[in-house]
């Protein structure tokens, strides 16, 4: 194993593009990322939330057991083994996440494992975002070195995937997924109502956090639209002690369901998270062209 090994949190924003910056690590030669992207250990443990997480793990389990056995009937052995990687994975997840409070030693030597001579380890959790100051700050001194990545997407781009997202694992036998998503949306945008889907992009409250919580130049901060490209591209991977490995395609937030925004909920969204718009203008500059122009319509 590398001496001094780096270890990478990624904690949010929901829907901000974290698959594709999973995906570009997790290829990339000096990184070591395990092949289940969210392992959800703090959040679980903070919120004691074991009964939902169990039961995603054995829904996720029993789905790659299945897609395991069609790729043994069709002879796919490279197939079977990246399967049994996963199933792996998500048994270690599950034993540590039953360890509670007592399993962060065991959730670093989960992630370190298998590490050789890579320069950084990883673990991309959206879910850490809300955890709470005190938690962010024992988590960024429960190594020599660990960093923490927050990408920030378009405010409404990033509200509208999350809307659809939550309309389509809800959506009842039967009910259009257009409508569901766009219920959802206006309940979204009045107050008290649907609440986790707005603090998730809540980039004002969890930056600052953030920046209380972890040392400064432990902390990047960067925008979905240009963090896989550009100059972006250069400062993620100075950030992170890697080197820039050019992008094959170029990257996108897991989009999910194609609906469209109408034109007046597109207005309301974006009057809805002015101060999101605001408070990223004023702390980082200018905004990429598609948040100016969706800043337009405030």
């Amino acid at each position: 194993m590398n001496g001094n090994p780096a270890i990478m949190i990624c904690v949010g924003a929901t829907k901000a593009g974290t698959s594709s910056l999973y995906r570009y690590l997790h290829d990339h030669p000096d990184c070591h990322m395990r092949s289940i992207k969210e392992i959800h250990y703090f959040d679980t443990v903070d919120f004691e939330d074991y009964e939902h997480q169990l039961d995603v793990y054995a829904r996720l389990r029993a789905d790659l057991v299945g897609r395991q056995d069609i790729a043994r009937k069709n002879a796919n052995l490279w197939k079977v083994g990246n399967l049994e990687r996963q199933i792996m994975d998500v048994d270690e997840i599950v034993r540590i996440l039953k360890l509670g409070r007592e399993g962060v030693s065991d959730y670093l030597f989960y992630l370190l494992d298998g590490i050789g001579d890579k320069k950084i380890a990883g673990d991309i959790t959206p879910g850490y975002g809300l955890l709470t100051e005190e938690r962010l700050r024992e988590m960024a001194h429960m190594a020599p070195d660990v960093r923490f990545v927050f990408l920030m997407r378009d405010p409404v781009d990033r509200l509208w995937s999350h809307v659809r997202m939550q309309a389509t694992r809800q959506r009842q036998p039967g009910e259009e997924v257009a409508l569901k998503a766009r219920r959802i949306m206006n309940r979204t945008m009045k107050k008290g109502m649907e609440t986790h889907i707005p603090e998730r992009g809540d980039y004002a409250g969890i930056v600052e956090k953030l920046k209380r919580a972890v040392p400064e130049d432990k902390l990047f901060v960067g925008f979905t639209e240009d963090v896989l490209s550009g100059e972006g591209l250069s400062s993620l991977c100075a950030f992170l002690g890697i080197s820039e490995k050019p992008v094959d395609e170029e990257p996108h937030a897991h989009e999910g369901v194609h609906l469209k925004l109408t034109d007046k909920q597109r207005h309301e969204a974006a009057q809805f998270l002015a101060p999101q718009y605001a408070y990223v203008e004023k702390s980082f500059g200018p905004l990429p062209a598609r948040w100016q122009a969706n800043m337009a319509r405030i």
